[in-house]
């Protein structure tokens, strides 16, 4: 049996991630099209064939994934399969990962391999009906973070899981805070400059509280994860992306001990917004003063502060839209660039479902007027969220027809 790889578009890092704990154990071949897994089957008989996907992939593929899904037998992961799995088994996906998955696509392969009546774990599989296997929670240590097979060396995963359940955002889902050890991370970024991947970044929901146990920066782990990656002759990057961190994590003592070890000088955090009002509808955790503070300090120590917001929030309002551009002319006399989002709807979230508030005209002057201190994708995830919207809309339209 072999392992057919759908890879599209930013579904690369994931698949690392995937293909990990398999490599070695079946043969695996990154196709481009149905035709292709055709051709593997008649050379090597049963294939399985393993997406990952976003919401915006889904979006854009899941006619894709229905078709190969009525041909083969499919499996899909990523975050999309977590936040929404029965729309992918309505489509016809005979296996969705719903959790970590180092632990279910090995299983599910020697299911496939064997025939044996196993229920693979973190799955939701299709036999006479749906039917689901345990939730395990992995050990991070015990799974590398590259694929030789793809030849990819993404971004390390140092934490997985979130303490912090905002209204917006899926890494929650993950399970239990669960971090990766420092002798796991050095001999990882060990590989990864054996293979001439020296810049080493590091994927957190939250990177300044790699090590936490109590919600607050843990500085002696943070300073041994650092060093030990410095060790290997790796450049770390922590505290941007994709390891970018909250206000209140960016504290003075924080940024001294890491500033000799980061190879970054910019720090994003996320404010998300300025209404007092949607920040405790989001369940975010925190005020909008934290963000001030926090683009103090990281100026103070050297350090741009890079500050997340999120635009078109369900429910924003004008007076919402007016404190969040107020802030924001407050961080830019700081010192600070604004990273501007758009609000898309994630499934699995508590907001799923709802729509996003048109983009306020006071944010585009905004824009035209602080240019050079306002990055981001806002245009393009205004497109998405519409996109996201109109696919589900299909996807309810492909499911009413008969067969």
């Amino acid at each position: 049996m072999a392992l057919a790889v759908r890879e599209l578009p930013g579904s690369r890092n994931g698949l690392a991630y995937a293909l990990a704990p398999v490599e070695g154990r079946v043969d695996i071949y990154v196709v481009e099209s149905e035709a292709e897994v055709r051709r593997l089957e008649e050379k090597r008989g049963k294939a399985l064939v393993l997406y990952g996907l976003t919401t915006p992939s889904f979006a854009e593929y899941w006619r894709e994934v229905a078709e190969m899904a009525r041909r083969h037998v499919v499996v899909v992961g990523g975050p999309h399969a977590m936040g929404d799995p029965i729309t992918l088994i309505k489509l016809g996906v005979k296996y969705v990962v719903v959790g970590d998955g180092e632990a279910a696509l090995p299983a599910i392969i020697e299911r496939e391999l064997h025939g044996e009546d196993i229920r693979p774990p973190n799955t939701l599989f299709v036999e006479g009906g749906v039917r689901a296997g345990p939730r395990v929670f992995v050990d991070l240590d015990r799974y590398k973070t590259y694929s030789e097979a793809l030849a990819a060396y993404p971004p390390m995963e140092i934490t997985r899981g979130c303490g912090f359940r905002c209204a917006f955002c899926q890494t929650w889902l993950h399970g239990p805070v669960r971090h990766r050890s420092v002798e796991s991370v050095e001999s990882l970024a060990r590989r990864y400059v054996e293979a001439g991947e020296r810049d080493i970044r590091f994927i957190a929901p939250v990177g300044f509280l790699y090590g936490s146990r109590d919600g607050r920066p843990n500085v002696d782990a943070l300073v041994s994860l650092l060093t030990a990656v410095r060790r290997v002759g790796g450049r770390p990057y922590l505290g941007t992306f994709p390891s970018e961190t909250r206000p209140e994590t960016v504290t003075a003592d924080v940024l001294r001990a890491i500033k000799p070890l980061v190879a970054n000088r910019k720090i994003s955090f996320g404010l998300q917004t300025a209404s007092e009002r949607l920040l405790r509808l989001s369940k975010r955790g925190h005020g909008v003063e934290a963000a001030f503070e926090a683009a103090e300090v990281a100026r103070a120590h050297g350090f741009t502060p890079i500050v997340d917001v999120i635009a078109g929030m369900p429910g924003e309002g004008a007076e919402d839209v007016m404190d969040t551009i107020a802030a924001m002319e407050r961080l830019v006399k700081l010192g600070a660039k604004i990273r501007l989002h758009y609000f898309i709807p994630l499934p699995g979230t508590p907001w799923w479902g709802r729509d996003p508030a048109p983009l306020h005209p006071a944010y585009v002057e905004f824009i035209a007027k602080h240019r050079a201190f306002v990055e981001g994708y806002w245009r393009e995830q205004m497109e998405l969220a519409k996109r996201i919207r109109e696919a589900y809309r299909e996807v309810e339209a492909y499911l009413s027809k008969p067969n």
